[in-house]
């Protein structure tokens, strides 16, 4: 069996359906050599070490169903081409990210160099019409599904900008989403967002990176919520950027021998806050772990999912790839992360609230954001948090959260009272649940924001049109 092993290449991420709508490979039509061949790379590389009596069934699918192991698949040629786009993030369709807010669809950014870029389309446009059929009460995922499709074929969309009624016809391409985004949030605070590890993200981080430097960087965010992982040598290469010399991870393999996946690099001078969320997961987990144990790093946010085992992805001689787990990983100083998680230094609730957590975390103070058309964007970074606040006639309402939130207070219920407190320093501000400032919406509680501008003076407000623009410092 050692002729697949110069094949492998190791990947660390989740395919969980329910938290990325991915699809589930299914085998049909496999041949008997196929099928022998799959068993055989099973008995010999699965962590679980399954013997030929434990793979008994005659079919591909219902083998690897028998290891209970979501992570282990086996692709044929389509498929593993869908799984490898998925990897490195590429997709056929018209390059729009959506957000939705009280019914309807945003646009709530453009994928730099997409078609609908190079359209006109313009992020906070209200998504009206595609191919001549309203999408009115339509989601997110029902209008996406809509917008893919084959490539060099047209989508005639129609959209409304600020109450004006425009029409784009779009033709559908393969688009990139950018790997790495980078911003200066303020006060020499840099913020780098890495959506996934794909093959080329060790480079991409490394660019970016020294691109905030040469503007001043003095803390870094660097924002991994919702990436669900990739290739294991991309982490070990950005792992290197902070460690000089360490193990970014203990690999046990199905024998319990540890294989530590070592770290040889540098140190950098400022401090480094990462966003985790529960869809950070598997390469995520390999970097944060590493970087947190080896304290160059502080977590803030939730719980990260909690999939601690790698696979490796391995040709099929006979036809197809399998994906095969492999190894367990443990974090350099041996915690335990499959089905455990990392558990952050800083808990916090919220896309925005979290953001501004580690933003004052790494030493920022001024917070500016603005809500409106589906979108929160805090200190220029674009956050799909509708609802933050919205308008009844002429009054402005803010999610008391985010509030809080923003000028840094203490938000806290008691429930014997009915009242909402909000403390920040020794000023500490009491109101009823049911007083007239306070509204009540999809089980959150707003307040009126004129009242918030009363009691803090570190706060204020403008609105303009459908949007609302807050700062605090």
């Amino acid at each position: 069996m050692n002729r697949y092993k110069k094949f492998r290449i190791t990947v660390a991420l989740l395919l969980s359906l329910a938290l990325f709508g991915l699809w589930t490979p299914a085998v049909l039509g496999a041949t008997v050599k196929q099928v022998q061949e799959v068993r055989e790379l099973l008995e010999e590389y699965h962590l679980s070490k399954p013997s030929n009596e434990d793979l008994s069934d005659s079919g591909i699918e219902a083998m690897v169903g028998s290891l209970n192991d979501p992570y282990t698949k086996y692709f044929d040629d389509e498929q593993w081409e869908a799984f490898n786009s998925s990897l490195e993030q590429t997709f056929v369709g018209v390059g729009i990210v959506m957000a939705e807010e009280q019914g309807t669809v945003y646009v709530e950014d453009v994928i730099p160099g997409s078609p609908a870029q190079l359209a006109g389309v313009q992020p906070g446009d209200a998504l009206v019409e595609a191919d001549g059929k309203s999408l009115k009460g339509k989601t997110t995922a029902q209008i996406q599904k809509v917008l893919l499709g084959v490539e060099g074929e047209e989508v005639a969309l129609s959209v409304s900008r600020n109450g004006k009624a425009l029409k784009f016809k779009i033709i559908r391409k393969s688009v990139q989403i950018p790997v790495v985004t980078i911003r200066m949030l303020d006060e020499g605070i840099g913020y780098l967002a890495l959506s996934g590890f794909s093959s080329d993200a060790g480079k991409e981080v490394g660019r970016e990176l020294a691109v905030l430097e040469k503007n001043g960087l003095t803390s870094l965010v660097l924002d991994l919520r919702n990436n669900g992982g990739g290739y294991v040598n991309a982490a070990q290469e950005i792992a290197g950027m902070f460690v000089k010399e360490g193990v970014l991870a203990h690999m046990r393999d199905r024998d319990g021998v540890d294989h530590p996946l070592t770290i040889s690099g540098s140190v950098k001078p400022y401090p480094v806050i990462i966003l985790v969320n529960g869809n950070s997961a598997s390469a995520s987990e390999l970097l944060s772990g590493a970087l947190q144990d080896y304290g160059v790093a502080k977590l803030v946010g939730t719980k990260t999912y909690g999939k601690g085992v790698v696979q490796s992805i391995i040709p099929v001689q006979s036809g197809g790839m399998l994906k095969v787990t492999i190894e367990e990983y443990y974090t350099p100083t041996g915690k335990k992360v499959d089905k455990v998680g990392l558990v952050p230094n800083l808990v916090l609730n919220g896309a925005a609230e979290q953001l501004i957590g580690a933003f004052r975390l790494a030493g920022g103070q001024k917070v500016t954001a603005t809500s409106g058309k589906g979108v929160l964007t805090v200190n220029g970074v674009r956050i799909a948090q509708p609802n933050a606040a919205w308008k009844e006639k002429t009054v402005w309402y803010v999610n008391l959260k985010f509030a809080s939130s923003l000028i840094d207070s203490k938000l806290l219920y008691n429930a014997k009272n009915h009242t909402l407190s909000l403390t920040k320093g020794a000023q500490v501000q009491t109101i009823k649940t049911n007083d007239s400032h306070i509204r009540m919406k999809d089980g959150q509680s707003y307040i009126d924001v004129r009242l918030l501008k009363k009691w803090f003076s570190n706060f204020t407000y403008s609105p303009v049109g459908d949007t609302i623009k807050f700062t605090a410092s």
